[in-house]
């Protein structure tokens, strides 16, 4: 019986886990953390409850003590519930019969998120759900991890969820009142859905569905969300944020609702748990309005999770998820079965590590006065925090050092073989499969060998003088490396390929045309090869600007990209998206690029901030000529039209838009069937517009 479930176990891990194949995976030794066992009580913080809703999709939170939880319902066609919780990143995913029309599925108006918490140990969420119907059938459940729920919200199509994998994830279904969904999870642990009907609605089932039937045309009923995971320790908001900071309370209650102890949450629904590169972006930019509780809490848990070499962790796979891949890989299998593995195929989160730890620890008063005992703390493999930002710096020079010595495209950082992705466009196409980020290689790696080399000249480090001098040498010709992206298109060509684009698109051409008075200058997104670009318009140069020094012409280029109209640059009206491929011959490139993709022709909040951010920082040189300060005066003002114009939907991870009028009307990801994935509501990233008003005044950031 062992034997045959294991087959069955096997073949469904196989399915979910494909695309992980052959990625720099390594299971973790158990993490040190601060929470507290589940025989003690959580310190309770004053309850966490807010609620952000846009187009089809309604999104509430609730946080306090050992109890924090994110309800997703969307309306429409293809009415889904999801809750998913931050202990154990376990999650409830419903999906409901498709209507033949859109229907309203939301909360019970004047109703909220209710906290549970049930003596065997339960923990989780209650709520009065609506759906303006008469008859509401449970078509399919899954009481799993977010990760698997996740994989199977893209597209809403029951068929694509692989036969092997629903067998293993089968759920006990209980009959009474309520009805009760309950589920032993592979690593051990516990989650349950209770469902009871309301007013006028009753519960009966058709060939084992569960149907709600109402007579008054409104179903109603009760869903209480359950799970024994071990839940995380929140980190109070008076030690998340510093006293008077402004801005939006949403963004105050999202990177609130984000942290804890143990970790940054990079976001949620969908990526509600540690992420190495969100983590460092965020704490970098949030510095400022930061306490030190949630600055050490963020760079804590990169250095916790670094390999051996110093490679910073990008994700972590975790309960069920974590499970399901250790029973993949077969023996020797941890005894713990939910013991974390961590992945480490991106490159541009090694270099994100140093510029963070510099700006925190060395330029920081605070960072300064807790340093020593910051990085006197030790990891769960016995590391002391110095030791093992020291491997991370190491692992760094040693990347750097080929171009360094000898700068040719062929030296220049390369995303790993093994995969397709390597930096923060980690979809299958998020690169087109090119191999040289623009980002990686002009931005990135620059700031983290300054930072390696401040930090090696520092205390903290030894100092190591010669560490300090070798590392400084090798910057230089990595400050040269925008050579190797840049593209130039003809006048004519390119109002050709722009005028074509933009009908395609449904999109007034005038705008674009009119902002072109000459050949058009940009840098490639990445190099598919040494001399082999990928002529795709980008955002990336946020990088740039918000690490580095460029050159005046480098500037210049950037800010004509931000103020041209979409297709000619990036602007819409809609904010400024991260992806442009009007300009390329190839239709296969404009095909991998476009509006349905995550991250083709849309809109992402935490770029948007970004390039503010950078603006504002190379605006506050004193060594700009006039033309280059002036165009960047201009971009500035364009960026933060763009938004103030998008200004209520900051929290959102990112948005697409439609064609109306000829012009991009705002639309949110995956309101509409063909989208490729499904926007976040809260995202830690999205909340930089916090931190970008004090951070942008300093000019020493480096």
């Amino acid at each position: 019986m062992f034997d045959m479930h294991f087959r069955r176990l096997l073949a469904a891990s196989l399915l979910l886990c494909s695309s992980c194949a052959g990625s720099d995976s390594r299971t973790a030794a158990p993490l040190s953390t601060s929470h507290k066992s589940l025989g003690e009580e959580i310190a309770k913080d004053e309850p966490l409850r807010f609620s952000i809703t846009s187009g089809i999709i309604g999104n509430h939170f609730y946080r306090e003590g050992p109890v924090a939880a994110h309800c997703v319902t969307k309306s429409g066609t293809s009415p889904r519930l999801v809750v998913a919780f931050p202990a154990g990143n376990a999650a409830v995913g419903v999906w409901f019969s498709t209507q033949e029309k859109p229907i309203e599925f939301q909360f019970v108006p004047d109703t909220r998120l209710e906290p549970v918490i049930q003596e065997r140990g339960m923990r989780g969420v209650s709520a009065r759900l609506r759906a303006n119907v008469g008859r509401f059938r449970l078509d399919r459940a899954l009481l799993t991890n977010v990760r698997i729920v996740r994989d199977f919200t893209v597209g809403e199509e029951a068929e694509a969820i692989p036969p092997a994998l629903l067998d293993t994830l089968a759920h006990e279904t209980v009959r009474g009142q309520p009805l009760v969904l309950r589920r032993k999870t592979l690593d051990g642990r516990h989650i349950e859905l209770h469902l009871s009907p309301d007013n006028d609605t009753v519960l009966t089932f058709e060939e084992d569905d569960p149907v709600f039937i109402s007579e008054s045309g409104v179903v109603e009923f009760h869903a209480t969300a359950l799970t024994d995971y071990e839940p995380l320790t929140p980190l109070p908001t008076a030690r998340v944020l510093r006293p008077g900071v402004g801005g939006s309370e949403r963004l105050r209650n999202v990177l609130t609702f984000l942290s804890y102890e143990e970790k940054l949450l990079a976001g949620s629904w969908r990526f509600l748990t540690y992420f190495g590169r969100d983590t460092l972006i965020s704490v970098l930019l949030l510095l400022p309005v930061l306490e030190p509780p949630a600055i050490e809490a963020g760079l804590g848990s990169v250095l916790e999770r670094l390999a051996p070499d110093g490679n910073v962790a990008h994700e972590e796979d975790l309960g069920e998820f974590a499970a399901i891949k250790h029973l993949r890989e077969g023996p020797p299998m941890p005894a713990d079965l939910s013991q974390p593995i961590f992945d480490y195929k991106m490159i541009d989160d090694d270099l994100l590590l140093a510029p963070v730890a510099a700006a925190y620890l060395l330029d920081s008063p605070e960072g300064r006065a807790r340093a020593e005992a910051f990085l006197s703390r030790t990891t769960s493999s016995g590391w002391t925090y110095r030791h093992a930002l020291r491997q991370n710096l190491a692992f760094v020079v040693a990347r750097a050092t080929p171009y360094a010595l000898k700068p040719v495209p062929e030296h220049l950082l390369s995303i790993w073989a093994h995969t397709t992705m390597g930096q923060w466009r980690d979809s299958l196409l998020g690169l087109d499969g090119a191999r040289l980020p623009f980002d990686v290689n002009t931005a990135l790696v620059p700031a983290a060998l300054d930072a390696a080399s401040r930090l090696f000249a520092s205390d903290l480090m030894g100092p190591d003088p010669a560490a300090a001098k070798a590392t400084d040498t090798l910057v230089p010709p990595w400050l040269e490396t925008e050579r190797h992206f840049r593209m130039t298109v003809p006048e004519d060509i390119a109002k050709e390929r722009i005028r074509a684009y933009a009908m395609s698109e449904r999109l007034d051409p005038a705008p674009a045309l009119a902002s072109i008075d000459g050949p058009v200058r940009y840098h490639a997104l990445a190099l598919y090869a040494p001399g082999a670009p990928l002529p795709v318009m980008h955002s990336d140069t946020s990088f740039s600007l918000l690490y580095t020094h460029p050159s005046p012409e480098v500037l210049e280029l950037a800010a004509q990209t931000m103020i041209r109209p979409f297709p000619a640059g990036l602007l819409t009206n809609v904010g400024l998206v991260i992806a442009n491929p009007a300009l390329a011959e190839d239709p296969s490139i404009t095909a991998a690029f476009t509006r349905f993709d995550y991250h083709g022709t849309v809109v992402w909040s935490f770029q948007q901030a970004m390039l503010a951010a950078g603006l504002s920082r190379q605006l506050a040189r004193s060594d700009l000529p006039a033309r280059t300060r002036a165009l960047l005066e201009q971009s500035d003002r364009a960026v933060w039209q763009a938004i103030r114009m998008t200004e209520a939907h900051q929290e959102w991870e990112l948005w697409t838009w439609e064609p109306r009028d000829g012009q991009a009307e705002f639309l949110l990801l995956g309101q509409k069937k063909g989208h490729e994935a499904e926007s976040n509501a809260a995202q830690l990233w999205s909340t930089l517009f916090l931190g970008i008003s004090s951070a942008s005044r300093s000019s020493d950031m480096r």
